[in-house]
C-alpha cells in the first residue's frame, strides 16, 4: 500500500525544514546583518565604480540627499522606538508558553533586542554624518554612509518583524490552551 502524500511532505516540508534551519541559524547571530551589509553595499560599490551605473543619491542635487538622509534618520529613530515598545510587551507578557519561551531562548531574545536598538540608534549618527558631510559640490562619500546605514535599518526591521511574530504568536498560543474552569459558587446574601 502506498501512502499518500500530505502537504507537509515532499518539496514543501524539504522548503519549511529549510527555512526554519535558515532563520535559526540568523536569529541566533544578529551580527550577521552586518555581513549581509556589507556584501550588498560592495557590490552596489563595484556596480557604480567598475560599471557607472546605479549612483541614485549621486545624481540628485544636495538638498533632495539633505531630505533623503533626514528621512532615514527619522525612520531609524521610530523603528527603535518600536523596539522599545517590543520590549515592553515581552517584558510584561505572561503565561506557559512565554515563560517557556522565555527558559528556552531568553538570552537570544535579549542579545537580539539589545542588537536591534543599538544599530538602529547607530543608523540613525551615520544618516546625521551623512548629512553633515554632504557639500553642495558632490556627496563626498554620504551616500555610502547612508546606505550602509539604510541597510542595516531594514534588516534590523526584518528582526523586529520576526520578535514581534514571536511574541504575539506565543501570546495567541498561550490563550488559546485550554484554561481549567474553576466552579463558581454563588453566595445569595442573607435577607
Amino acid at each position: 500500500m502506498t501512502r499518500r502524500l500530505g502537504p507537509y511532505d515532499g518539496w514543501p516540508a524539504f522548503l519549511r525544514r529549510t527555512f526554519v534551519k535558515f532563520m535559526n541559524v540568523c536569529t541566533d547571530r544578529p551580527t550577521l546583518d552586518l555581513l549581509v551589509v556589507a556584501v550588498i553595499v560592495g557590490g552596489h560599490a563595484l556596480l557604480v565604480y567598475r560599471f557607472h551605473t546605479g549612483n541614485v543619491l549621486h545624481w540628485a542635487d544636495q538638498s533632495q540627499r539633505l531630505a533623503v538622509y533626514a528621512a532615514g534618520a527619522g525612520m531609524m529613530s521610530l523603528i527603535a522606538g518600536f523596539t522599545g515598545t517590543a520590549i515592553a510587551q515581552y517584558g510584561s507578557s505572561s503565561g506557559p508558553v512565554v515563560s517557556a519561551i522565555r527558559s528556552a531562548h531568553g538570552l537570544a531574545i535579549r542579545r537580539n533586542w539589545l542588537n536591534i536598538a543599538g544599530w538602529l540608534l547607530l543608523g540613525t549618527v551615520l544618516c546625521l554624518v551623512a548629512m553633515s558631510i554632504d557639500t553642495k559640490a558632490g556627496p563626498r562619500g554620504s551616500q555610502w554612509i547612508f546606505e550602509v546605514a539604510l541597510g542595516l535599518a531594514i534588516l534590523k526591521f526584518f528582526r523586529l518583524l520576526f520578535l514581534f511574530g514571536l511574541i504575539l504568536s506565543s501570546l495567541d498560543q498561550g490563550l488559546s490552551e485550554p484554561v481549567s474552569r474553576r466552579r463558581i459558587e454563588l453566595k445569595t446574601p442573607p435577607r
